[in-house]
């Protein structure tokens, strides 16, 4: 499994602060700012799914498993193994998680997306268990 993290810095906004805003759900992470004009993108690399683990935890604390499931499988693309899920930037940044529908919703600071690249269809499942479990009237079904 491969992860990505990438975010976008606004000319508007300080770098710094961005950083803090991804680090809230991932941790210490090293993070590399590529310039494209006005704007610098922000990337993370990492094969270790561990690097999830804050953001799993506030789903979990959340109760929002469903929507975050529904979300990770509508993203999921079976011809290259991958899916993707946006949490809103400014959120993150006063500690509140917010899963974006980045099909419909686009915030206008922009997002911390987080790809992730699966060698098999069965290595996304067992991801999907882990990160978020299907649930029936707020449970975790085992």
């Amino acid at each position: 499994m491969e992860i990505t993290i990438k975010c976008i810095v606004h000319p508007t906004e300080d770098v710094e602060r961005v950083k803090m805003a991804i680090e809230t759900y991932l941790g210490k992470i090293s993070l590399k700012a590529v310039e494209h004009g006005q704007f610098i993108e922000l990337t993370s690399s990492n094969e270790n799914r561990e690097i999830l683990s804050i953001v799993r935890q506030s789903i979990h604390e959340k109760r929002i498993l469903g929507a975050v499931r529904t979300r990770l499988l509508k993203n999921y693309n079976d011809l290259d193994f991958t899916t993707n899920i946006h949490i809103d930037k400014q959120a993150a940044y006063v500690g509140k998680l917010r899963v974006i529908d980045n099909d419909v919703e686009n915030p206008p600071l922009g997002s911390i997306e987080i790809y992730i690249v699966f060698e098999t269809t069965s290595l996304f499942e067992e991801f999907l268990d882990w990160f978020s479990p299907r649930t029936k009237g707020g449970r975790v079904i085992t």
